[in-house]
């Protein structure tokens, strides 16, 4: 089946000379022809008779002003769509296809150029060409790509630093629970409190992670697509490939910001759970005995060697006694000591 503009095509060509009418005129009988055509079609003529139905016409054709718009326009645009299907391919000043590349302008040339614009310069092989300027593009594309591999790295880190956010909230509310079953029933109004207090930081930290998660996947999606670019750039036809060059090359300086992750994106364990009886317990001192340590440990800054307690109030390790003990234990490990009542008490 014939596309709409074949169609078109073939209603706007001379019965005469079949191409496109060229300054068309139109008969009394309403059929049209380029006027060159007609009027050589009628030098070997008698009579002034059309070509097609035979009807002989007195008078002189008159131009078809409204087909010679249209054919105009088709002309143009079967112009245009013609220069567009072989920009890269074709000289774009004197329509030969490029010979050869011009070293010291960095642009593809036809022979023409080369004896006109080109006089004097240097040329080589468009193939020779193609290939230096893919060299040049295969360092970027690596860094691309050993970024594209840190990305993938930091995506993994990340989503295991989430599990554990998760499981450190888990164990954390299992803890508070616990406390709170151990006082009275009035004080289910500060657990909920110190539960919710504790929801909130959670869900805004793993926000914060699932952010970086979700922008570490943002930036592999741009570098992938970049890479995939590139590649489909070294893939075209040598001409297309020089064309573009520069604008790959562009491309390829693409840079993006490292994500990082806060140090401070896991759960503060030691403001909901450090010396909880005390702290409740001083809002409510007419409820005894309760528990006082002005010391408590920081779990997110031990080392493997170490357990802290339930309560964040004391420390064992696994490394003898007679080795390391007190102060010394705390330097070697790394642990964080946090004050919050009173004066430094002993480990």
């Amino acid at each position: 089946m014939a596309s709409p503009r074949t169609d078109l095509e073939e209603n706007l060509k001379c019965s005469i000379c079949f191409g496109i009418f060229k300054d068309p005129v139109v008969l009394h009988c309403s059929h049209s022809f380029c006027k060159h055509c007609v009027e050589l079609h009628w030098r070997v003529k008698v009579v002034k008779e059309c070509p097609i139905c035979r009807s002989v016409s007195n008078r002189s054709p008159l131009k078809n002003l409204s087909l010679k718009s249209v054919c105009e326009s088709f002309v143009e645009e079967k112009r245009r769509r013609i220069s567009t299907k072989y920009e890269g391919l074709l000289c774009v000043v004197h329509g030969l296809k490029h010979e050869l590349f011009c070293t010291d302008d960095q642009k593809l040339v036809c022979m023409k150029c080369v004896s006109r614009e080109h006089q004097d310069h240097n040329f080589c092989a468009i193939k020779k060409a193609a290939e230096d300027h893919k060299n040049k593009l295969q360092n970027p594309l690596k860094e691309l790509e050993n970024k594209l591999k840190t990305l993938d790295s930091k995506n993994f880190t990340f989503s295991i630093t989430a599990n554990k956010l998760q499981s450190q909230g888990q164990q954390t509310e299992t803890q508070i629970t616990k406390e709170f079953k151990m006082l009275n029933q009035f004080l289910i109004n500060e657990e909920e409190a110190r539960i919710s207090a504790l929801r909130d930081e959670q869900k805004r930290k793993k926000k914060m992670i699932m952010e970086k998660i979700a922008e570490v996947d943002r930036q592999k999606t741009v570098l992938s697509q970049l890479i995939q670019n590139t590649n489909d750039d070294l893939n075209r036809d040598e001409s297309l490939f020089l064309h573009n060059f520069r604008e790959t090359e562009e491309r390829l300086k693409h840079t993006l910001p490292e994500p990082k992750l806060d140090s401070c994106v896991t759960i503060d364990e030691a403001k909901h759970i450090g010396n909880l009886r005390f702290e409740v317990c001083e809002k409510m001192k007419h409820i005894g005995p309760f528990i006082k340590d002005p010391v408590i440990q920081d779990p997110n800054t031990k080392t493997p060697v170490l357990t802290v307690s339930s309560y964040l109030t004391s420390i064992t390790t696994s490394v003898p006694a007679s080795e390391l003990s007190g102060n010394m234990l705390l330097q070697n490990s790394g642990l964080k000591r946090i004050y919050r009542f009173g004066n430094q008490g002993s480990l």
